[in-house]
């Protein structure tokens, strides 16, 4: 058994959901056949910058050590020291030959501050050139720098005292031990420039010290941007799948157990419309009515006229059968105004679909809503 749709309802329904499948089967196709291009950076040359200082503390003679040297990561007492040795080391590496410059210098740079709210204020500086400039060529895939630097911090620490005195200035001081590489290089896939400076901290003008380093391992690389395709998302052509299963089973529903309701009676349209909007306007009678000498009106809208002009309801008989409720009637003193269904033409029953209540019979009509009176 066919269920039975409006013919309209049903029409619209098998067009919305045959264009969505339409659509999703696109959706489906474009996402497996053409899932699309993102931009993605790839490396085409890859290379290392690696800057490490080890030193060595060597002593004055004394009574609490019995080596001359100490290792690195100790406290070290200032008037036990006679001179810092330090081993500067820098490499480069690329992974394959090209052609490399590297220029580089060591400074000992020795600086005058002050800390406030935490935030280092610098005062004063000097550097002090330990190493001049040097430049590295190389058409191979690697350059290695190895410098080796002796310090006599007592020199910096009578530098810092002077400055102190002529300046009147009393604040914290420290001797910066860098080596500073600029490298650029240039290749088939193009060209790159790094500068690294791996350095030693040492505080000066201080009975004793810690040693702070700054090694450095700085990895690079040179890139292209490339268009790479996306891979499939299978999640999603899962879901537009589901989706479009959903979309042609209703249509299949529609098409083959679903009809389109046959059109309703003119009369019982009418009825409805005239229900709906003036239900409680109606008064319905269980006699039938004396109609003697009536007035024929056009509309149920002039009936309404009438009845309003002369204060009175409108009056029908009741029925079961809707067929039989064919009268609406308005009397008033002597005269009597009636409007006759069955004498309209079809053509001004209203068929508007919005005005439509349901699609049974004239139990439904049965006016409860109308009958509230």
């Amino acid at each position: 058994m066919k269920l039975n749709i409006n013919k309209d309802i049903r029409k619209g329904l098998i067009f919305i959901f045959a264009i969505t499948a339409l659509l999703f089967s696109y959706l489906i196709y474009n996402e497996a056949y053409n899932p699309g291009f993102e931009e993605q950076k790839i490396s085409v040359y890859n290379y290392s910058n690696k800057g490490l200082i080890n030193y060595s503390v060597y002593l004055k003679p004394n009574n609490l050590y019995k080596n001359n040297k100490l290792a690195e990561g100790k406290l070290y007492i200032t008037e036990f020291v006679d001179y810092l040795e330090s081993n500067i080391k820098y490499e480069f590496t690329g992974d394959r030959a090209n052609d490399v410059k590297a220029n580089y210098s060591i400074t000992a740079k020795v600086q005058g501050f002050t800390v406030e709210s935490e935030k280092i204020i610098n005062i004063w500086e000097k550097d002090f050139l330990v190493v001049p400039d040097k430049t590295i060529n190389s058409f191979e895939d690697k350059i290695s720098i190895n410098e080796r630097v002796k310090l006599n911090l007592n020199e910096y620490n009578t530098f810092v005292k002077e400055i102190k005195e002529a300046s009147k200035i009393n604040c914290q001081t420290v001797l910066t031990l860098s080596m500073n590489v600029n490298l650029n290089g240039s290749t088939e896939k193009g060209t790159f420039e790094e500068s690294i400076s791996p350095s030693l901290i040492i505080p000066l003008d201080v009975a004793m010290f810690e040693i702070t380093g700054n090694n450095i391992d700085q990895p690079g690389a040179i890139e292209e941007t490339i268009q790479a395709q996306l891979p499939l998302n299978k999640n999603l052509v899962i879901i537009f799948g589901i989706i479009l299963a959903f979309l042609i089973i209703a249509i299949i529903i529609l098409i083959f157990f679903t009809q389109a309701a046959p059109d309703k009676d003119p009369l019982e349209k009418e009825l409805n419309k005239i229900f709906k909007k003036h239900g409680d306007r109606l008064v319905a009678l269980n006699s039938d009515i004396d109609i003697n000498k009536p007035i024929i009106v056009k509309s149920i809208d002039d009936l309404i006229k009438i009845a309003d002009e002369a204060g009175k309801p409108i009056l029908y008989k009741y029925s079961d059968n809707y067929k039989e409720i064919d009268k609406f009637c308005v009397t008033n003193n002597y005269e009597m105004f009636i409007l006759e269904l069955t004498h309209l033409d079809t053509t001004e029953l209203v068929t508007d679909t919005e005005d439509t209540i349901s699609e049974n019979t004239a139990e439904q009509i049965n006016i409860e809503s109308q009958l509230n009176g």
